[in-house]
């Protein structure tokens, strides 16, 4: 039985889950001083969860090197590369933080093959190196899945409307903009855009007295969505419980995956697992699943209110999910599709040593 080690808690993206749920292998999670020589596998999905997310400090991280040393000396050292780095705080301390991963790593699962031309070289040359894809949440598509009505929470009625969604952490300001532009220019009536983690990239100072921060929270909102009207948008600071999330994703028209400067993005695999029209840049890992699934994306760099248009009308006169080789392609996919890839790199690292 290969035992894999997961040395931060578990992430509120259960793409994981949908793994383990069908992996021959056993995982446990927990804080990386609670390692086990007897773990066969340390897997690291997201390095700054180690440090529950927040900046580390310089003797954490010699600390965190003290680690990996004593751990490749009982286990193999496999980095899941969800990001290259973090994407929203650039300190150093963060940058350093990655470069220890890469520095320690046995093993590398790359999301695609356009991570792993691009960025073996970050490790060192006895570094082994797979692809495999990240899945669908077949979880969260089956019958039994209780939901809950979204519009418990979404202060006005969706009945009769184009619903426009972007659902994940919107990283960055950019990001926030071409939310904003396509939904701007879609010619569309009675169209609502819901983003239920607008701001995440913009943490309220630590200078405002807590009480206010609802107020400045507010006040940013409507400085921000200044140019469209209130009763055309909802917007969120949380974190949305998959029971609303999947609600959500099945009543929207349109899912709006706005990554431009990300290796890959979680949301394009849940539109996947509802068959959802979305528009997606070409953009890291994202292109080889585009490509596969024959999924047109979207230029952003010759946009114009014409062009998105006529883009949205040729997903809806020719849906992907109506493609020959659709079905077949969403079994590769799978959960249990890639829980078994991810036990047969886990098995051949521990035996080729």
């Amino acid at each position: 039985m290969i035992t894999v080690f997961i040395p931060h808690l578990q992430d509120k993206n259960r793409y994981l889950d949908e793994i383990i749920v069908y992996s021959k292998s056993t995982f446990i999670y927990g804080n990386y001083k609670e390692y086990k020589k007897h773990y066969s596998i340390v897997n690291i999905q997201f390095p700054e969860a180690i440090f529950d997310w927040k900046l580390p400090t310089q003797k954490q991280l010699l600390e965190l090197e003290d680690y990996f040393v004593q751990w490749k000396k009982h286990s193999k050292i496999v980095y899941t590369m969800n990001d290259l780095k973090k994407h929203s705080n650039n300190a150093p301390m963060f940058d350093k933080l990655f470069q220890l991963v890469h520095k320690y790593a046995d093993g590398v699962i790359h999301l695609g093959t356009f991570s792993l031309n691009e960025y073996s070289s970050l490790f060192s040359d006895k570094c082994q190196h797979k692809v495999i894809y990240h899945p669908i949440y077949a979880s969260l598509a089956m019958d039994d899945f209780k939901t809950l009505d979204v519009q418990r929470i979404i202060p006005f009625d969706l009945n009769e409307k184009y619903i426009v969604s972007a659902i994940g952490s919107i990283r960055s300001k950019k990001e926030m903009r071409l939310i904003l532009k396509i939904f701007k220019n879609i010619a569309v009536q009675d169209k609502v855009l819901i983003v239920p983690r607008m701001n995440q990239f913009a943490p309220i100072p630590k200078f405002v007295p807590y009480r206010f921060r609802k107020l400045y929270r507010n006040i940013a909102d409507k400085i921000n969505f200044y140019s469209i009207r209130t009763e055309d948008y909802f917007i969120g600071n949380v974190f949305l419980e998959y029971d609303y999330l999947v609600d959500l994703v099945k009543k929207s028209n349109l899912l709006i995956i706005p990554r431009v400067d990300n290796l890959n993005s979680g949301n394009l695999f849940l539109g996947l697992t509802f068959d959802k029209e979305m528009v997606v840049p070409s953009i890291g890992n994202l292109t080889e699943i585009l490509t596969l699934f024959k999924i047109p994306f979207f230029d952003f760099k010759k946009f114009n209110k014409e062009t998105l248009n006529e883009f949205i009308l040729s997903i809806k006169n020719k849906p992907y999910n109506q493609v020959i080789d659709y079905e077949q392609n969403k079994k590769i996919l799978h959960p249990s599709a890639i829980a078994a890839e991810y036990d047969i790199f886990f098995k051949s690292l521990i035996e080729n040593d």
